[in-house]
């Protein structure tokens, strides 16, 4: 049985303890936080909207893996303890254009998605809003997860399969078959994978040197109230907003190279001046704002693979971790197990920034 030991209990970290588990491993999980993430906390995943969108407005590279992602998050929720934190009711794209709404639908369809261009009478049945709104088209292939309900649920699911979850755990060094924390415990393993977000210190770069490329990128989002329940994720050029399990979050802003979390107001107020400019009266603020630090990959997808002397890292999601969690965790497990690679998840080793 192989000996597996994950440090990083956020949304990677956690979709490949289970999927690790799943497929016959023994496995340990490290997270240097407490049990019961907080969006203003330094985890990530908790601070995220948790959009599940794997269709963006123009063609990238690995575009079929992110649908391939979607498709497991389908998959793996039926039946989960996490399974009350998504929904998948698609999502309503407002375009500046006619021309560019038309360019989304090919795109869509291209991908295999239902794609509908929308009058302002649907636009509202779709979205439960009001406002007069021109150049939409509904998508159906998109979703959203409750980051503290899933984290959670994952946690739940991950022990109950006789997973290991330490919390409170920090690691201080790391080898391709040990994990020592402060405390001078030391964690045995055949395979260790890395998943730290954008906090790994410079031990953990020494043993994997990939993690030397993962920048921060600083997101604010801000806690809004509608009238009624927002019927699917609305997507703008300018915006999302997104229906979660019990609240609503207008996102997101982006900030390159900034690792502080502090709310800034005039983000927060951006963000609702955009949303009060296409759905005048409908959005206000409750609940306050908060932002999260995102771990960027120098071509925004992430870094999953070998990296220094046999340790295994899942890192640099960007805007998609939440997304990408468990393509990540099937391509972690190939990994560990020596399963054939397809061409698409080795086209994310680190090795294609130079020397890993």
């Amino acid at each position: 049985m192989k000996k597996v030991v994950i440090v990083g209990g956020g949304v990677i970290g956690l979709f490949c303890a289970v999927r690790l588990r799943q497929g016959g491993a023994q496995v340990t999980l490290l997270e240097a936080e407490r049990e019961h993430p907080s969006v203003h906390g330094p985890i990530a995943s908790a601070a995220a909207a948790g959009m599940l969108a794997p269709i963006d407005r123009e063609a990238s590279p690995h575009e079929k893996l992110a649908l391939e992602s979607y498709t497991l998050w389908r998959e793996r929720h039926v039946g989960a303890e996490w399974a009350d934190g998504v929904r998948f009711d698609g999502v309503a794209v407002v375009s500046a254009s006619a021309e560019e709404a038309a360019a989304l639908q090919r795109h869509a369809e291209r991908l295999g998605a239902s794609a509908t261009p929308l009058t302002s009478g649907q636009f509202r049945k779709r979205t439960g809003l009001e406002a007069k709104v021109e150049h939409a088209v509904f998508v159906d292939k998109e979703g959203v997860a409750d980051p503290l309900r899933v984290l959670t649920g994952l946690a739940m699911q991950a022990r109950a399969m006789g997973v290991l979850i330490e919390f409170e755990t920090d690691v201080a060094s790391v080898t391709a078959n040990w994990v020592l924390t402060h405390d001078r415990r030391t964690y045995e393993a055949d395979i260790v994978v890395l998943a730290p977000g954008v906090w790994a210190t410079e031990k953990l770069m020494t043993a994997a040197p990939a993690l030397k490329h993962v920048q921060p990128a600083k997101g604010q989002l801000v806690s809004v109230t509608l009238e009624r329940p927002l019927g699917v994720t609305l997507r703008t050029g300018e915006f999302y907003m997104a229906q979660r399990r019990r609240d609503v979050v207008l996102g997101s802003t982006m900030e390159f190279g900034r690792y502080d979390r502090a709310v800034d107001p005039a983000r927060s107020e951006g963000l609702l001046a955009a949303a009060e400019a296409l759905l005048p009266g409908e959005v206000k603020a409750e609940g306050g704002a908060w932002a999260g630090i995102r771990p960027m990959s120098p071509d925004g997808w992430p870094m999953i693979g070998p990296s220094g002397d046999g340790v295994l890292v899942a890192a640099g999601h960007s805007r998609n971790g939440w997304l990408l969690a468990p393509i990540t965790a099937e391509i972690i497990t190939a990994h560990v197990f020596g399963a054939e690679m397809p061409p698409a998840w080795a086209a994310l080793s680190p090795t294609r920034f130079g020397a890993s």
